[in-house]
């Protein structure tokens, strides 16, 4: 099975208005985004802390889709920093900050429109970011804390999510974005799925996955 442009899943992303789609990029990007909030972002790339709040403040704060000046501002902010003047060869941490990164500015661009395919393109940068963690995990020498318990994971994992072959984070992070589809298109029609008692949940499984990602980049920072 297509994991990365699975027809079941785009199908989902598809059938969503405008403002479905951008709350379920929204929560993708949520799952990359404890990389920025939790770990220390190059003092040399000028992204200070404010700055990395208010994307995720700004983007919570209007989430039908369209232009929203105040998140375009603080993209223009980001825009400027050193960080987009220099060369850059990152660690494996500072790699899924640059694309967390990455992801709020495509999502900026996307707005107004929200096409399905500027849609899939962040959606499937955070399945990317997960994918590559799981080969890091398994060509590194180094003891990634929490191997059995991502192991019991994937051996009781549904046959849905298993039929893929994938490693813990990739199958996590499907795991949690099917639940977030799921809830983002059977919501009524102008809903705020976020501000929802399931929106919230959703929140919530988001920044877990997300810290379980910094918990693994620690250990290669430590190599």
């Amino acid at each position: 099975m297509d994991w990365l442009y699975d027809e079941a899943l785009t199908a989902q992303i598809r059938r969503m208005s405008r403002a479905r789609r951008y709350q379920a990029t929204f929560l993708a990007l949520r799952r990359l985004h404890a990389p920025l909030v939790d770990m220390e972002i190059p003092e040399e790339w000028g992204v200070g802390r404010v700055v990395v709040n208010s994307l995720l403040n700004c983007g919570a704060a209007r989430v039908d889709g369209e232009a929203n000046d105040a998140l375009q501002q603080v993209i223009s902010e980001l825009s400027r920093a050193p960080l987009f003047a220099s060369e850059i060869d990152p660690n494996l941490a500072e790699s899924f900050q640059l694309e967390a990164i990455g992801g709020w500015i495509l999502l900026t661009e996307a707005l107004g429109e929200m096409s399905e395919v500027q849609t899939d393109r962040i959606i499937i940068l955070a399945r990317e970011q997960a994918h590559y963690l799981d080969q890091c995990i398994e060509e590194t020498v180094v003891a990634v804390e929490g191997e059995e318990l991502r192991e019991s994971y994937l051996e009781n994992v549904e046959d849905r999510l298993r039929a893929y072959g994938l490693g813990y984070f990739a199958t996590r992070n499907l795991e949690v974005e099917g639940r977030c589809h799921d809830v983002i298109t059977g919501a009524s029609t102008g809903e705020n799925v976020l501000n929802s008692a399931a929106g919230r949940a959703l929140l919530d499984s988001c920044d877990r996955y997300s810290r379980e990602i910094v918990s693994a980049l620690r250990v290669f920072a430590c190599e």
